[in-house]
């Protein structure tokens, strides 16, 4: 499992007994631990008891993640208003960090970058949350300026809007510096590979219910928009378009 490899483990709280939590496990194939809270228990004892839930829903918990680390210590956590709507497991490991290819990916060429557009996910579900992935990488001896770069036209990614989904704001890495010697300026600058990431939560309304029970395909299209410079010039801007497919499946139950 790629999350083990990347040291971390994986264990889900259900307020559902033993037996039913053995055969959704045994149906999809889960081998990670699906832990049993009879009477809701750890639920309430963690504030995350939904009040409102009544019925044969009473018991069950806001649904949300929480990041654990080696102390015990909780380091990051993060809550649904839907319970239908969850980050893969691929996407969270993006958001950490971890060396994961992307999937389906394409090359797009610039006039002094290249980039390189997949997913954290090769198929997801409506209401799940996946992470858009562009590695990008300068043209020898090139620079391009990071977004918090005043000034200047930093590089930026954007992902056309859809009623499919709803995407969060991307996510850069830390810039480098680079001292320009005829201005005495020092600006933040990316002149080496690196990986902009951005999360996309899928909708849930009927169509895309649909087209995911026909197992369709879901098309995101965007752009990436830089200005680069070499040690002597800085060249016109450039955009380069981008996309991104997903096969969508049927919501798991």
């Amino acid at each position: 499992m790629k999350i083990q490899a990347e040291g971390f483990a994986l264990a889900a709280v259900s307020y559902d007994s033993q037996d039913v939590l053995r055969s959704f496990a045994d149906r999809h194939g889960i081998t990670f631990p699906l832990l049993s809270d009879p009477g809701s228990k750890t639920i309430t004892a963690w504030g995350l008891l939904n009040q409102a839930a009544t019925g044969r829903e009473a018991g069950i918990p806001h649904p949300g993640t929480f990041l654990i680390d080696r102390q015990g210590r909780v380091v990051e956590r993060a809550f649904e208003a839907d319970y239908r709507e969850r980050s893969t497991g691929a996407s969270v490991l993006t958001r950490l960090g971890a060396s994961i290819d992307p999937v389906g990916a394409t090359s797009a060429v610039g006039r002094q970058i290249s980039a390189r557009a997949g997913t954290s996910d090769a198929a997801v579900s409506p209401g799940r949350r996946l992470t858009l992935i562009v590695d990008v990488t300068p043209a020898p001896q090139m620079h391009v300026y990071a977004p918090a770069q005043q000034g200047y036209i930093p590089i930026a990614l954007t992902v056309d809007a859809s009623q499919d989904y709803r995407a969060a704001p991307p996510r850069f890495p830390p810039p480098g510096t680079y001292f320009f010697a005829p201005l005495k300026e020092t600006v933040k600058v990316y002149d080496a590979p690196f990986r902009i990431t951005q999360q996309i939560t899928l909708g849930l309304a009927r169509d895309l219910r649909e087209r995911a029970t026909a197992r369709g395909t879901l098309v995101i299209t965007g752009r990436l928009d830089y200005q680069a410079c070499d040690d002597a010039v800085c060249y016109r801007p450039d955009s380069i378009p981008l996309t991104w497919r997903v096969a969508l499946v049927p919501f798991e139950r």
